[in-house]
C-alpha cells in the first residue's frame, strides 16, 4: 500500500486528505461543496485511488479558499509518488472534446483556453492552476468543444483520472539531463 496524508490548516479552510495510490476508486469526501465532490469523486474514481477528504472552510463567503486549499493538498500529496514524466490523453463525452498534457518536470506552466469565465469555470481554473504550482508540473488543458459547462468540468475531472491511473506505474526518467 502507498498511503500519503496531508492536513493543512489555516484561518480560512481545515483539510484532512489520505491517497492510497493503488487503491480501486474508493472515496469518502465530505466538503460541504456538493457540486465539487461530485467531480472530485470522478478524478478519485478514474485513477483508482483511494480516497478520504475532509474539508471545513469559510463557505459563508465562498467556495473559492476550499477549492484552492484541496488543490494544493492534492499537488504536495501526489508529488511524494513517482510517475512517467509525461501524459496525455483525450476524452469525448457528450458534447465535450477534450486534450489535457501533464509533464512532470518539476517546472511549473498551467495552461487552459477557457474563454467564458463565469464562477464555475473560474473555480476549475484555480483548482488546476494551483494543482500545477503544487506538483510543480507543466498541465495544459485543451477544450476543442462542449455545450454543457456541467459536462465540460465533469469530463476534465474524469479526463484527468484517467491520466493519473495510466501514469502510475513509473518505469524510466525521460530527461537527457538525468534529473528533472
Amino acid at each position: 500500500m502507498n498511503i500519503f496524508q496531508i492536513r493543512r490548516k489555516t484561518l480560512e479552510t481545515d483539510i484532512e486528505i489520505k491517497i492510497n495510490f493503488f487503491g480501486n476508486g474508493f472515496f469518502k469526501i465530505k466538503t460541504f461543496l456538493f457540486y465539487f465532490d461530485h467531480i472530485f469523486s470522478q478524478f478519485i474514481n478514474y485513477s483508482l485511488f483511494d480516497c478520504y477528504l475532509r474539508c471545513y472552510s469559510d463557505l459563508k463567503i465562498d467556495s473559492h479558499h476550499a477549492i484552492e486549499d484541496i488543490s494544493i493538498c492534492l499537488g504536495k500529496i501526489l508529488i511524494k509518488k513517482k510517475i512517467n514524466r509525461y501524459n496525455t490523453n483525450f476524452i469525448i463525452m457528450d458534447d465535450v472534446f477534450l486534450l489535457i498534457s501533464i509533464d512532470s518536470c518539476n517546472r511549473i506552466f498551467y495552461y487552459d483556453n477557457f474563454l467564458k469565465l463565469d464562477f464555475d469555470i473560474q473555480l476549475v481554473r484555480e483548482f488546476f492552476s494551483s494543482f500545477s504550482k503544487n506538483f510543480k508540473c507543466c498541465l495544459y488543458i485543451y477544450c476543442f468543444n462542449y455545450f454543457n459547462k456541467h459536462h465540460l468540468i465533469e469530463s476534465i475531472f474524469k479526463l484527468f483520472g484517467i491520466i493519473f491511473k495510466k501514469a502510475k506505474n513509473k518505469k524510466k526518467l525521460y530527461s537527457t539531463k538525468g534529473i528533472l
